[in-house]
C-alpha cells in the first residue's frame, strides 16, 4: 500500500503538469482548487485548536480529532499532490529572463 501512495504522489502531480502545460484553465482551476483546500485545513485546524483550549485538555490527545476529520484529510491530501505540480511546473515551464 505505500507502494501505491509513492507512485500517487508521483504520477498526479505530473499528470497535473501535462494537464496544466496544456490548458490554461486548468492553471487557474488548480491554484483555485488549492486555495480552497488551504482554508478548509487552516478551519478546521484552528476549530479543533480552539476547542481543546477551551475545554481545557491537552493537545496531544486530542490531535486525533481534526487528523480522522474528512474536511482536513481531503482538502490536505489535495495540498499534498498540489505541492509537489507547483514544484514540477517550475521545472517544466519556460523561464522568462527579466
Amino acid at each position: 500500500m505505500k507502494i501505491v501512495f509513492l507512485l500517487l504522489i508521483i504520477i498526479v502531480p505530473l499528470a497535473m503538469t501535462f494537464i496544466a502545460l496544456q490548458t490554461k484553465w486548468a492553471i487557474r482551476l488548480f491554484h483555485l482548487l488549492a486555495i480552497l483546500c488551504f482554508y478548509s485545513v487552516a478551519t478546521v485546524i484552528a476549530s479543533d485548536v480552539y476547542a481543546t483550549n477551551t475545554h481545557m485538555t491537552t493537545f496531544t490527545t486530542e490531535i486525533h480529532h481534526f487528523l480522522l476529520n474528512r474536511w482536513f484529510l481531503i482538502p490536505a491530501s489535495y495540498l499534498g499532490v498540489y505541492i509537489p505540480y507547483v514544484l514540477w511546473k517550475s521545472l517544466f515551464s519556460k523561464k522568462v529572463e527579466l
